[in-house]
């Protein structure tokens, strides 16, 4: 007979969260691996011994955690979710009858007991020494590079720096703008009014975000964002470091040495090489990756413009350290001329006499007398272009590209796309709560108890492509299948 919905529901009901969870369910996985009771002694020094009791901090950080794990990047979501999500609730140690924590919970705590911390990065160096105890963290060969996060701010938020005036500046300033100083008035004029004055860092902040600057990408809108600078270590693409700077170029590559640093004393890592892109290829970022004591791995700089028109690069002239010159090709000694301390570049120039006599002239310039520069850190340069040619410096570019599998699972899966909050204490946290999350999975998925698929042998593999391969050609070529038999 057909079945009918009671149309009352029973009062109560013996339920377990226990063994409501899957056992391969991410949460529960995560629970086996990972030792949670460092949030219970980081936080024990944040609160009172006399008082009501407050909100447990295990419950406040794991609620984090799955927000950041799943995506949820409102807060008042997450309690939504965490009331209706029995795995949610089983993970935070909540129970059917408890009541979730408000939402406003996390705002009091981050903006009270927990500003001035260092919680949260002290939580994400826990779980790194969770890894390196699993043995997922070798500490040899690390990446480093930085995304952009754009911050919670419009463009039309930004009002120009106003500088305070000392009292005698003030005082001329109302002078000049005295009635009395100005007798006639100037006739009014027909030109075009003043275009308004250009953005930049130097002249204009954010009045929502002030910690916020200017960034601009190649074919993309200017916008007010922030940069994270990630530091992984190559074997489990486990992040060892975290650091967000205003998003520059020169300051990114400058962060590179000091995070390797920073891991060597609070991790105990011994890198001893460092990959990454062309933004820390430059002479400042190589000289402080070389001063941190570890190998640099970096693509070199865009070549100039002679290496362009087929004439001498700098590399082909000789350097005598002793009387500070430059020796060309053909010989001749290129002498100092100017120092560009922007560019931290010194450059040299050739005689008239010699280069007008030299047998080499139309391939070392175009100019009556050839002109070169030497970088202020050329001998960390060249030690950098001396690596290239190791065996060590393709396997770390091809280990360069892992970095950014992980910026794209916290963007597309953890909502790093936007800053969630404002400012750069707030920023901060976000990216190493990102991190840490990225790191719990990575934990997981190393973890020996996780049930593994049967992995499909590498040579049968091969095998049966080559085959396949072959009978490809026979049917495009009309030859018969010759797998390679006598």
């Amino acid at each position: 007979m057909k079945g009918q919905q009671p149309p009352q529901g029973s009062l109560f009901a013996c339920v377990r969260l226990e063994q409501m969870i899957p056992g391969d369910h991410l949460l529960r996985r995560l629970q086996r691996a990972i030792d949670f009771t460092f949030i219970d002694r980081l936080t024990e020094p944040l609160y009172s011994g006399t008082g009501r009791p407050s909100v447990p901090p295990q419950v406040l950080v794991r609620m984090m955690l799955v927000g950041y794990l799943y995506g949820i990047t409102s807060e008042r979501r997450l309690c939504q979710e965490v009331h209706l999500n029995l795995a949610y609730r089983w993970f935070c140690g909540l129970s059917l009858e408890d009541k979730v924590p408000d939402h406003s919970t996390f705002s009091k705590n981050r903006h009270g007991r927990f500003a001035g911390t260092n919680l949260f990065r002290e939580m994400f160096y826990d779980v790194v020494r969770q890894a390196q105890a699993q043995g997922l963290v070798s500490g040899k060969h690390l990446t480093v590079d930085a995304t952009t996060v754009a911050a919670d701010a419009s463009l039309n938020s930004l009002e120009p720096i106003i500088v305070p005036l000392s009292p005698q500046q003030y005082i001329e300033q109302l002078d000049e703008s005295h009635p009395a100083a100005s007798a006639t008035t100037a006739p009014p004029s027909d030109d075009p009014p003043p275009s308004p004055p250009k953005l930049s860092n130097d002249t204009h902040r954010s009045a929502t975000d002030p910690d916020a600057r200017l960034f601009a990408k190649r074919f993309q809108k200017t916008q007010l964002a922030y940069s994270d600078n990630v530091l992984m270590d190559n074997a489990h693409r486990l992040i060892v470091d975290v650091e967000v700077t205003e998003p520059n170029l020169h300051v990114e590559g400058q962060i590179a040495g000091e995070m390797v640093e920073r891991s060597r004393l609070r991790l105990g890592l011994d890198p001893q090489t460092l990959g990454g892109d062309k933004a820390y290829g430059y002479g400042a970022a190589v000289r402080r990756i070389c001063e941190a004591g570890v190998i640099p791995h970096a693509p070199p700089p865009t070549q100039g413009q002679w290496n362009v028109q087929g004439i001498f690069g700098k590399d082909q002239f000789g350097y005598d350290r002793e009387r500070d010159q430059l020796i060309c090709p053909a010989g001749k000694r290129l002498r100092k001329r100017t120092v560009h301390a922007r560019n931290r570049q010194t450059e040299y120039a050739a005689r008239l006499t010699d280069c007008r006599d030299c047998p080499l002239q139309a391939q070392c310039t175009r100019a009556r007398y050839r002109v070169a520069h030497r970088h202020w850190d050329q001998d960390y340069l060249d030690q950098a272009e001396a690596a290239r040619s190791t065996p060590g410096y393709r396997w770390s570019q091809h280990c360069r590209k892992r970095i950014e599998h992980l910026f794209a699972e916290a963007k597309e899966q953890m909502g790093l796309r936007r800053a969630r909050r404002r400012g750069w204490t707030n920023v901060t946290e976000q990216c190493l709560l990102t991190a840490l999350a990225q790191n719990l999975k990575r934990i997981v998925a190393a973890w020996p108890g996780r049930p593994r698929p049967v992995a499909f042998p590498q040579r049968l593999g091969r095998t049966l492509r080559r085959l396949l391969n072959l009978w490809r050609r026979s049917l495009t070529c009309g030859r018969p299948l010759n797998c390679g038999a006598n």
